[in-house]
């Protein structure tokens, strides 16, 4: 077994595991603040990726692409959270788990049928090739660039929680969303969907 295949094995396993970050990451966020089990975050994610696809055709540019599927999934997510999610405060979380796998199917269902099961996305020039890490390695691009985000989305989490005063204990931001529900019930509309 040579060097390149363990190091190109070592970068694959890099990635995923990256990629597996960022969608745990999202779910004990969620779950530490809010105490909310949403399982239907991951649905959002693929959302969004199938708008991005959309928007990469329709503005036939990549990077605008991109960036205009980010707020559109966000204002998805906020309009799940003030029509749904949010009547899930309160419940245990066994009907959280329950009420978020089906947002999951009903999720999924409306991709496969607006999108269909697979919407093809071809990448920009800068992403499609291969890279020369090292004489004689080549990796993909675009893996190169998820290891890059997630390892700076890994960075900024930590410090935005260890050394921020925005991180301050979970378990104060838990008690201070609570109150803030409790307090403002159903006029507040900016603090939970954020």
């Amino acid at each position: 077994m040579s060097w390149v295949l363990i190091l190109e094995q070592f970068l694959n396993g890099l990635q995923f595991g990256l990629m597996l970050f960022l969608l745990a990451a999202g779910l004990t966020l969620v779950f530490g603040i809010m105490d909310m089990i949403n399982l239907a975050h991951g649905s959002l994610y693929m959302l969004g990726a199938f708008l991005a696809a959309t928007l990469v055709q329709v503005t036939d540019s990549f990077a605008l692409g991109v960036l205009l599927a980010v707020p559109a999934t966000a204002v998805v997510g906020m309009l799940l959270e003030m029509s749904v999610l949010r009547t899930l405060y309160e419940r245990d979380h066994l009907s959280q788990v329950l009420a978020t796998f089906a947002l999951i199917l009903i999720l999924n269902e409306a991709v496969r049928i607006i999108w269909g099961p697979d919407m093809p996305l071809s990448m920009p020039a800068a992403l499609s090739g291969p890279v020369e890490l090292l004489p004689g390695m080549f990796y993909p691009a675009y893996r190169l660039l998820i290891i890059g985000v997630g390892a700076a989305v890994a960075a900024l989490l930590y410090l935005l929680v260890a050394r921020t005063r925005i991180g301050m204990p979970a378990a104060n931001i838990r008690s201070m969303f609570q109150a803030t529900h409790r307090r403002l019930g159903s006029r507040y509309s900016f603090v939970s969907p954020i």
